[in-house]
């Protein structure tokens, strides 16, 4: 019998290769009766560009094919221990050149100030109770003035007031009736007081601290502090109307009056600590560095530092940290490329009544806020019927782990359902398909989804089903972080099929950009490695018929 030519032999290997990337490439599902929900194609992603490295690090869509997020704002929903910080905020802290970071906890800060410090970036860390001060980590201790970002002679010195008054006055998203009246007056009669410090202290006693004095004045001081306000022509008058008001509720209605004080120092009770007044009486941070141009410009972060356990009783001093960035990059002139806010546990910092706007119009600033949840009935107790407007507005979705039946159910929903063929057999023995609906991932499937997977949502793209890899895997971050401070010095193990993960990546994208093209084209690209390809391997010599 004679011998099968080798020649032969790589002939029919490469026609089936050809057809298996051909079948890859020409891949359809056309059955949309009941829906048409589909996992994203791969060259649905290239073609949007969703591999050029810029942007936000997102996830990788198999071995070390890293995708990227460059549009505008992002949520991401992920239960405690899900990997949000190792796969998700760390993996992009450690690339961001302008950030303005939220850190429950400073691990993040203090893992990724390394790479801060080796890219020459500006430094701020608004760290009141310096938290990880110590080697290797060494955080600063900045501290910061809100007021110094008011200014008097601003045509809109009376709503930045507001701002700041807002971000002084926490709120739970349940405030309804006389409850919402009270935080309602509260937040002006502080509006008032803060355009007098500007206006009528001396630049020393231009704080937060005055302001904590005023609520706690003794009945003298009070009553000097009314008269100094209603003298004061300041804003049109603001501060002597809201005076006036308060001078007349004192003395008409006591009890409400006596309710808008105390809830005016429940607001402040976390400038009760002097430690905390003090910080936030000196002025360490320019906010500007976020925005600055130039070429001696690397970057610049800022990172809000709060322990763990204070991050919802001292939620002010984030609240009045994001109102000064965001004050100030919406200002001339604007910031040369993308400052992104990320906002880690989000929720503990109560209802920001302005997030709906900011997400509407912050990206015209090229500023990019990027929250963080648990799950998504945080969003809807804090914002109630405008939580739609929180999500809406974030062209991301990234769902790292899902551990209640509510995010759940909206993702099902969200990601959306199907058409599936069934056949079934009768006693008769004849098959018959029909067509019917079902998610394209039920709840329970999310429930259970594997620990390394995450669900993205991007843009008007069909969903995504990406890697988690956490930095420690990820060989262009080696060498530039701290092990974590809750690490105890031990960072986890690599993965041993890190160097294999990422041959298979890079392969894997050749093999897309070979087959990416019109349909038409990656045929007549196979063809074309049909004809031509055995040729140059007899002329190598690497099968037989070389000559």
């Amino acid at each position: 019998m004679e011998a099968i030519r080798p020649d032969y032999v790589a002939y029919a290997i490469m026609i089936i290769v050809a057809l298996v990337l051909l079948c890859w490439r020409f891949e359809n599902n056309n059955k949309t009766t009941h829906g048409a929900a589909a996992w994203c194609r791969v060259f649905t992603a290239f073609r949007k560009g969703l591999f050029k490295k810029r942007g936000l690090y997102v996830g990788d869509w198999t071995g070390r094919l890293a995708v990227h997020y460059h549009g505008a704002h992002a949520i991401t929903f992920g239960m405690t221990g899900c990997g949000k910080g190792t796969a998700a905020i760390l993996p992009n802290l450690l690339k961001l050149k302008r950030a303005f970071v939220v850190d429950p906890g400073g691990e993040n800060a203090a893992t990724a100030i390394k790479a801060w410090r080796t890219d020459g970036l500006e430094i701020a860390c608004i760290n009141p109770f310096a938290m990880h001060t110590d080697k290797p980590w060494a955080l600063p201790v900045h501290g910061f003035n809100p007021l110094s970002q008011l200014d008097a002679n601003s045509a809109s010195f009376a709503a930045d007031a507001l701002l700041f008054a807002e971000m002084l006055t926490p709120r739970t998203g349940k405030e309804s009736g006389s409850s919402g009246y009270f935080k309602d007056a509260a937040a002006s009669a502080k509006r008032a007081m803060l355009v007098h410090i500007k206006t009528a202290e001396p630049a020393h006693r231009q704080n937060i601290a005055t302001l904590y004095e005023y609520a706690y004045a003794g009945l003298a001081n009070w009553n000097a502090l009314l008269r100094a306000m209603k003298a004061n022509p300041a804003c049109g008058h603001l501060a002597k109307f809201e005076a006036d008001k308060l001078s007349r509720i004192e003395a008409t209605a006591p009890e409400e009056f006596s309710a808008i004080m105390s809830t005016i120092q429940q607001d402040l009770a976390f400038l009760a600590d002097p430690l905390v007044r003090q910080n936030l009486s000196r002025n360490d941070v320019d906010f500007r560095k976020l925005k600055a141009r130039g070429k001696a410009t690397k970057g610049c972060i800022i990172s809000v530092v709060m322990p763990l356990e204070y991050i919802e009783s001292h939620a002010a001093i984030t609240r009045l940290a994001m109102a000064c960035a965001i004050l100030i990059l919406q200002r001339k002139p604007y910031a040369p490329e993308p400052v992104t806010f990320l906002i880690d546990e989000a929720a503990a910092l109560g209802k920001i009544a302005r997030l709906p706007n900011w997400l509407a119009t912050l990206r015209k600033y090229k500023v990019r806020v990027w929250t963080i949840w648990q799950n998504i009935g945080q969003v809807v107790e804090l914002y109630g019927a405008n939580w739609q407007t929180i999500v809406s507005n974030c062209a991301l979705l990234q769902i790292l782990g899902v551990s209640d039946l509510q995010t759940a159910q909206y993702t099902r929903d969200m990601i959306g359902q199907s058409t599936v063929a069934t056949e079934s057999v009768n006693a008769r023995g004849e098959r018959s398909v029909s067509h019917t609906a079902r998610s394209l991932l039920m709840a329970e499937e999310l429930l259970r989804t594997k620990d390394d997977v995450q669900i993205v949502l991007l843009g008007n793209l069909w969903p995504m089903r990406l890697k988690k890899v956490a930095y420690w895997n990820r060989f262009e971050l080696q060498g530039r972080y701290h092990p974590g401070p809750f690490y105890d010095g031990k960072m986890p193990k690599r993965s041993p099929y890190n160097g294999i993960s990422a041959l298979w990546g890079r392969l894997y994208y050749a093999l897309v950009c070979l087959m990416a093209p019109h349909p038409l084209v990656a045929l007549t690209m196979t063809g074309l490695m049909l004809i031509f390809g055995l040729p140059y391997l007899q002329d190598a010599g690497l099968i037989g018929g070389a000559k």
